[in-house]
């Protein structure tokens, strides 16, 4: 009996050690495993914010490699790669060959194309594929099954963005003397002509993925603005009362004020970008700063637009002249906001449709660069302290254009 019983436990014995290799793979199996299906998922949620953003940032996507068709950009790949390097911190290795990045017109999307002849938007799709390879706890060995040394896991994602109507954006651009000085080594209108032309290039973009009814227009300021006969007009006259009476009425004209060495006119809603560079590029900056009149006459320019979405951005580098410098444009500027004359313009600009029976929307804003913008009240009571944006340099009053533009061009999905 108690030979057998020994038997038994050499059995025993021996059986234990057969399964624990076993089961110490199973385990292996199962702690990677499970690994994996996790950093698949996690791999699939850096896919989908990598593609929003990069839907959102809207840069142009060429191959940066032409015999690899789905490389994509170089700052498309630069995104992806940094979302994805955030989500496995320390722990991956994106594998670069297998990472894809492709933008599809809606021409290239038969659900699009079907939409369109039922009335819907219009919309583009970006694509994303990326792996990465991750290194195993339990690698195995002759004696133990295991996932190897390495593990890769892959993934895929999309972003629809919506292009839901086209607008019509007016610029009112601070022409004073104050936009002659330096700003972060470059003078400030020489900044704002090179931010202009990178709007239009973007605006261009637009075009393309739009009915290419998109328009833009400019309202330079000073003390006035000017019609393209270089008439001086003057849109606040009289009294604070009578000018909101008669907003949507052009100015009257008025003499130039001596030692004005400024040049600029109105450039009309246009969608002739090259000829609209060119001359905003050759307008010179000069005298005081009344911004008010820019925003009367940039609403009424607004006006005369077709689109359904309605922009007004004013950009400005400082408040309105006062009394030390022998004028009351602030006060002028102040009166008008107690009357509420900027509610008063969007509120019109929002009424009504235009001949496709789309209504109108308008919204207005101000990027200020180069000063403090609780120095500049009436601006931030014209538009509401949450249209106003503040930029520290040429890249961010870029940013912050394209941010608003896009804001009335479409939708992330």
């Amino acid at each position: 009996m108690q030979t057998s019983y020994k038997r038994q436990q050499g059995h025993a014995a021996l059986l234990f050690t057969m399964i624990v290799p076993v089961l110490f793979g199973i385990f292996a199996l199962a702690t990677d495993g499970v690994r994996a299906l996790q950093s698949k998922a996690r791999l699939g949620d850096a896919a989908e914010v990598a593609i929003l953003t990069i839907a959102a940032r809207n840069a142009d996507n060429s191959d940066v490699n032409p015999d690899i068709a789905g490389s994509g950009s170089q700052v498309n790949r630069d995104i992806a790669k940094s979302v994805i390097s955030n989500y496995f911190y320390n722990q991956d290795s994106i594998l670069l060959q297998d990472l894809k990045i492709s933008k599809l017109a809606c021409n290239d999307i038969p659900e699009c194309r079907e939409g369109l002849t039922r009335g819907e938007n219009r919309f583009n799709e970006y694509r994303i594929e990326a792996k990465t390879r991750l290194n195993t706890w339990f690698p195995g060995n002759e004696s133990i099954v295991g996932f190897g040394d390495t593990f890769t896991v892959g993934h895929a994602a999309k972003a629809r963005k919506y292009v839901n109507k086209t607008v019509d954006v007016v610029f009112v651009a601070d022409f004073s003397e104050s936009m002659n000085r330096h700003w972060n080594g470059r003078i400030k209108i020489d900044a704002l002509k090179n931010v202009m032309g990178n709007i239009v290039k973007e605006i261009e973009k637009f075009d393309a993925i739009t009915d290419g009814n998109n328009t833009v227009g400019v309202v330079p300021f000073n003390w006035y603005t000017a019609e393209k006969s270089r008439n001086r007009v003057a849109n606040f006259n009289y009294y604070a009362d009578w000018t909101i009476r008669n907003l949507w009425r052009k100015g009257k004209y008025t003499e130039k004020p001596p030692g004005d060495k400024s040049y600029f006119f109105d450039i009309p809603l246009t969608n002739n970008y090259k000829q609209f560079i060119s001359q905003f590029n050759r307008f010179r900056a000069n005298h005081g700063t009344a911004s008010y009149e820019g925003v009367i006459r940039g609403a009424q320019m607004l006006k005369t637009g077709k689109n359904p979405r309605r922009l007004l951005i004013v950009l400005s580098d400082g408040q309105d002249s006062g009394a030390d410098q022998g004028q009351i444009k602030d006060v002028q500027h102040r009166e008008l906001n107690d009357r509420h004359y900027c509610q008063i313009i969007k509120q019109r600009l929002s009424e009504d449709q235009n001949e496709n029976g789309e209504n109108y929307a308008a919204k207005l804003a101000v990027i200020g660069f180069g000063y403090d913008l609780e120095n500049n009240v009436e601006l931030a009571r014209c538009v509401g302290v949450d249209n106003v944006y503040k930029a520290e340099n040429e890249q961010e009053i870029l940013d912050r254009i394209l941010e608003l533009i896009s804001e009335e061009i479409g939708h992330l999905k």
